[in-house]
């Protein structure tokens, strides 16, 4: 199981290869959760990729009502294998720590993974000792990361994405949104909601990867939010709900240091950028006034 490799994946998604510890924990999960050898399931993620699912991502990417949208997330079972191989991978292994590093240094006890998949971060941070709680639609992967926290022993809250009037007001230190904003209909309406998650002061990380302006929508990312690709945009409609933007999240330059003589993966410490640009870093922006209502 840890040895499992699928070079199709990494050559599509530009995943690179899992790495041989967390391959065994994640893989585990999933092996456990649906009672398949990962080979298997594999293989009913690629038949599923090419057959039905590859109109079906079409049609969200281009989608113009939110319906399409979450009817697509509610369903499928693309991510349950596709998200648990990129969650064993060692890039997505050090930007947990980068999180877990954060919220010690700047004291974020209670966390909200906003859309968060099959649950890594939660899982990843629950296990270090910081609460997180999990958001998403509803649905099979919802149902596959709630197994996650009970298989672990971890007391996560789940909000359900689609009644945001059940969502705590003021709950959070800080919100995640990783990979998840090019996927939101109304992304404002969203950016706002999470404003109204966040105590005052507290702090919004995102990381996302828009579809840009030649129409490439790679991992169903919503063509209508291709202007969001300028990050001066997305900032400036960030701004209006009540936030300010501190920097970008990275690992600090001894890390740095350290993957250039090899050590690829390595987080020796963070550091906050004051640089607003894409680049693959979290954005980092603090609640600094009540969001505004829409």
């Amino acid at each position: 199981m840890s040895g499992f490799r699928d070079p199709a994946l990494e050559r599509e998604l530009q995943f690179e290869r899992p790495l041989a510890g967390p391959s065994k924990r994640v893989f585990g999960d999933l092996t456990a959760y649906l009672q398949q050898p990962i080979e298997e399931i594999a293989r009913a993620y690629w038949a599923h990729r090419r057959g039905e699912d590859r109109d079906a991502q079409a049609r969200v990417a281009k989608a113009t009502d939110p319906e399409t949208i979450n009817a697509y997330y509610v369903t499928t079972p693309h991510y349950l294998y596709e998200l648990s191989y990129w969650e064993a991978t060692g890039d997505k292994q050090s930007w947990f720590r980068v999180l877990q590093m954060a919220c010690k240094r700047f004291g974020l006890k209670r966390v909200l993974d906003f859309g968060g998949g099959v649950g890594g971060v939660s899982v990843h941070l629950r296990r270090h000792g910081i609460a997180c709680d999990h958001l998403d639609i509803q649905g099979r992967t919802c149902d596959y990361a709630r197994w996650r926290f009970k298989r672990h022993g971890f007391p996560v809250a789940i909000r359900d994405a689609a009644a945001p009037s059940t969502w705590p007001a003021g709950t959070y230190d800080a919100v995640v949104a990783w990979d998840v904003l090019e996927h939101i209909f109304d992304l404002e309406a969203a950016v706002a909601s999470i404003g109204r998650l966040l105590r005052p002061g507290g702090l919004f990380l995102s990381k996302s990867s828009f579809a840009n302006e030649d129409s490439i929508h790679c991992h169903i990312h919503l063509a209508r939010h291709a202007p969001y690709g300028d990050v001066r945009v997305l900032n400036d409609m960030v701004s209006r709900h009540g936030f300010a933007f501190r920097g970008q999240l990275k690992p600090d330059g001894v890390s740095r240091l350290l993957r250039d003589v090899g050590f690829r993966y390595t987080v020796a410490g963070i550091r906050v950028v004051p640089r607003l640009k894409h680049g693959g870093n979290f954005l980092v922006h603090v609640r600094s006034s009540p969001t505004k209502e829409r």
